[in-house]
């Protein structure tokens, strides 16, 4: 009994044995683990294996073929076959010596010995064969039931083609080799069909809510067996009660797998073995030869059955799992994607929606479906959205794509690109599948990068126009210094009362007047002067419009709505007052003789960086300013009107020079503000200007220019906001008394009428450097009048020539900035190499376009042409000369 136990157990180890992966590759580990245990463990199992191949060998030498010993069903190779694949080559010997054990009982012990070798090398092929295959009995794929089949066919024929020959070695007649050879095959083939699928497929027992299902089909198995190959019935019917449990065996191979399948067909092979030994059941009338072969035919014919109904059962329930993983999976792309996905049918019926675009609706996809596609995308030109979304009349054809909105349930938009293609559903259907990309970022930036560009054209524009603004300005300030300089000269050599001083007085006054262009000018351009002081710009405004009324039309109505909590801000008066004047003469100009009204309006606001870079003409920098806004009911502008605005010499008055709107824009963007036109034709304009607060009040100002890049600077290049003490200039209020007009605003002062000029004596030598010969000749007239004896250049390095030939008698140099050769720049260089000698920086431009570095010297001056005597004596005290 001991024996017996240690057999079962192993048997029951074997059955626990996992099964081979088809993942494996063959460089792999075995595909079989080897168990590991005891040297007992491994003789029971050896043991436990040659028992049950004796014992089901003796099931099948009940069913031989007369008096041959051949069964036609020979359940030990199903058990062999399935030992050998679970457990490994190792219980070879367990198989053998079952086999040997039947045989030593039917056969000479030297044929016994040869059928046993060769009913062992049977299964050991076929097991090979399903090895090299990589078969996977659980799996229960189109290509195991081949392997297995396959395997089957070999192994077997080499078992069945070993034992006729060991037959006929025992002596068997050669006659009756071929009939032995086939009845071996056959039986081999039936007993591994039968036997080995159970077993391979078998696992260790468990109860679960699972298995009581496979449990009750094999007991309503048992029970149709039971009926059909016993003698319950009656004889007429009994032949026909061999049907339901085939009846049972399609079903469960159409809703079960191998194992049940198989356990049905061992249990139908029992019951039919059993009966019809007996002489009962359906096939228990019969003549012995046809009951082998009616049995044989049944278990065959069963075992296949169910290998090729669970088979296709496998495979369609992988290609249901393969079909439902792809379908999540497609589902899960589908939803994650940025993309809105839809289908519609050519009526523009939605079918499907992906949740993206359920997202975006704020709609569940249940209440989507079945809508129109147009529903959702808002009342915009058709020709950007409703006619161009790709809603085909066609249903052939390359992918269509269109533009357009889709809006949100909180109202806004979002910019869409749609392609839509033709498709053909399972059921043969035609619809539309539409993706939709989100363009709104780029069109954003498409928009922002097309403001961009706009702002460095209208940057580069400003920039090449302030360059020639500057340019001009320079050069016609030489030649002005020559003309007021002549002037000047002239009237000093004449005596008092002389009639031709009278028109060189003149001549001075056009020259200050043209020299008040340049100034224009030198603004718009950046390089100006202010005085900066703390100023109150709605006093300011009081000022202007006081000395202003009476140069407006009588039918303008001058309206102030003024702040009364407005900051300070830090700014030149004049400048400003300049701003102001400009804009309140052109508003008046703009209504004309016709009824209207002029509005001045402050107010302060934050602005925040997005909220001021809308334009070339906004701040340079975000914080808080002060918005002055004057507007008026003129006639206002057009847009091509607008664009050219702040031109210099652009203008649309017939005796205007072009100048005071760019003037304007140079004062503000020297301010650190902006500017902002909105007109329309008929409708009047309105200007707001933004001027930064200022938190600090200057008790004296001094004077300092403007910063050189106050109108090329763009939005994007904020300078940091620094105040610096200027000169205070103040503008006294006119008086006014109660009940009358304000005062006219003053009348040009002309020139002063300079006395003659009495011989001076001699001051020493001086050095003139100008490439401009008339500037360079009243200098030299000029410091002649002081008592000078000159020396004069044309170029910097002629300049440095001379110095360095009388260095000891040169006591002033009078240096052009700008010369040919050597600038100068680079001749102060050289001679403040050699000398301390007192130098007058001479330019057309500002004090600003002149290096810090070249005047932070007490002996080092500058002086800006056009200037009169009086502006060179000035300038020579104040070197110390």
């Amino acid at each position: 009994m001991a024996k017996w136990s240690e057999a079962n157990y192993a048997w029951a180890e074997i059955l626990a044995q996992p099964l081979p992966s088809r993942s494996v590759t063959r460089s792999s580990a075995p595909l079989v683990t080897e168990p590991r245990g005891t040297v007992g463990r491994y003789l029971a199992g050896v043991l436990g294996v040659a028992i049950a191949y004796y014992a089901t060998a003796r099931v099948g030498l009940l069913f031989t073929v007369l008096d041959t010993h051949v069964a036609f069903i020979w359940p030990p190779t199903g058990i062999a076959v399935a030992a050998l694949f679970r457990a490994g080559r190792k219980f070879l010997p367990g198989v053998f010596l079952g086999a040997l054990a039947c045989e030593f009982q039917v056969f000479p012990w030297w044929v016994a010995l040869g059928v046993s070798v060769g009913n062992t090398l049977g299964p050991l092929i076929a097991v090979e064969i399903l090895r090299r295959f990589r078969f996977n009995p659980m799996s229960a794929g189109r290509r195991d039931l081949y392997a297995f089949l396959f395997a089957g066919l070999v192994g077997m024929t080499a078992t069945a083609s070993n034992g006729a020959l060991w037959r006929m070695v025992g002596g068997l007649p050669p006659i009756e080799v071929v009939p032995a050879w086939l009845v071996w095959w056959l039986g081999d083939t039936a007993g591994l069909l039968i036997v080995a699928p159970p077993l391979l497929t078998a696992v260790r027992p468990r109860i679960h809510r699972g298995a009581i299902r496979p449990a009750l089909i094999l007991f309503l198995t048992t029970i149709l067996c039971a009926i059909a190959f016993t003698n319950v019935t009656s004889p007429p019917t009994r032949s026909l009660m061999v049907f339901p449990p085939f009846m049972l065996l399609i079903w469960v191979g159409m809703n079960e797998r191998l194992r049940v399948g198989s356990l049905h067909v061992l249990i139908m092979t029992a019951f039919a073995v059993a009966g019809t030994s007996e002489g009962v059941g359906a096939f228990g009338h019969l003549s012995p030869m046809t009951k082998i072969l009616f049995v044989w035919a049944l278990v065959v014919t069963a075992a296949l059955i169910t290998l090729a109904m669970t088979t296709t059962l496998a495979e369609r329930e992988r290609a249901e799992a393969a079909l439902t993983t792809a379908a999540r999976e497609y589902q899960n792309l589908v939803d994650s994607t940025p993309a809105a996905i839809v289908r519609y049918t050519p009526e523009g019926k939605l079918t499907f929606v992906n949740e993206t675009l359920c997202r975006l609706l704020g709609y569940p996809r249940e209440l989507l479906i079945g809508q129109s596609v147009m529903d959702f995308i808002p009342e915009m030109p058709r020709t950007e959205a409703v006619a161009d979304l790709p809603v085909p009349h066609q249903i052939s054809g390359p992918a269509s794509g269109a533009s357009g909105m889709i809006r949100k349930p909180d109202g806004s938009c979002l910019w869409y690109r749609w392609t839509a293609r033709h498709i053909t559903t399972g059921d043969g259907r035609s619809e539309f599948q539409a993706v939709g990309i989100d363009l709104t970022e780029r069109r954003q930036a498409e928009a922002e990068r097309t403001t961009f560009e706009r702002k460095m054209q209208d940057a580069q524009r400003l920039e090449a126009l302030g360059v020639l603004a500057g340019g001009v300005a320079h050069d016609f300030n030489n030649l002005l210094a020559g003309v007021l300089g002549h002037a000047e000269l002239a009237a000093s050599s004449l005596p008092e009362g002389h009639p031709a001083r009278e028109h060189l007085a003149t001549v001075q006054n056009g020259v200050a007047q043209a020299g008040g262009l340049t100034r224009q000018l030198l603004a718009y351009s950046g390089k100006g002067r202010f005085l900066l002081r703390t100023i109150d710009l709605n006093e300011l405004i009081g000022q202007t419009t006081d000395l202003l009324r009476v140069t407006l039309p009588k039918k303008v109505q001058l309206n102030l709505h003024l702040s009364p909590t407005l900051p300070l801000i830090t700014g030149d008066d004049g400048q400003l007052r300049q701003v102001l004047m400009n804009l309140l003469i052109n508003a008046g100009e703009a209504i004309g003789d016709r009824a209207g009204s002029v509005t001045v309006t402050t107010t302060t606001h934050d602005l925040a960086l997005e909220a001021v870079s809308g334009g070339v003409y906004s701040p340079a920098a975000p914080g808080q300013f002060i918005e002055l806004i004057v507007s008026d009911t003129g006639c206002g502008m057009d847009d091509a009107t607008k664009a050219r605005l702040f031109d210099p010499f652009f203008t649309t008055k017939f005796t205007g020079r072009g100048l005071g709107m760019s003037a304007v824009l140079g004062i503000i963007r020297g301010h650190g503000g902006g500017i902002r036109v909105d007109s329309r034709v008929g409708f009047g304009t309105r200007f707001t200007v933004l001027l930064p607060v200022t938190t600090e009040v200057l008790p004296e100002a001094v004077e300092t220019p403007a910063p050189l890049d106050s109108l090329l600077r763009t939005p994007l290049e904020s300078p940091p906001r620094q105040r610096r003490a200027r000169r205070t200039e103040t503008i006294p209020r006119p008086p006014q008394r109660s009940g009358q007009p304000p005062a006219p605003a003053p009348a040009p002062v002309p020139a002063p009428r300079p006395a003659p000029v009495a011989k001076a004596e001699k001051r020493g030598l001086a050095l003139v450097a100008d490439d401009e010969p008339i500037v360079r000749q009243v200098g030299e007239l000029m410091l002649k009048q002081m008592g000078y004896d000159v020396l004069t250049a044309s170029n910097g390095a002629e300049a440095v020539a001379l110095f360095v030939a009388h260095a000891d008698l040169v006591r002033v140099v009078l240096l052009d900035l700008m010369m040919p050769v050597m600038d100068g720049t680079e001749a102060l260089v050289a001679i403040r190499d050699r000398s301390t000698v007192p130098v007058i920086l001479c330019s057309g431009y500002t004090a600003e376009a002149v290096p810090e570095t070249l005047t932070n010297d007490s002996a080092t001056g500058f002086l800006q042409k056009p200037y009169a005597r009086g502006d060179l004596q000035a300038a020579l005290a104040t070197i110390g000369v």
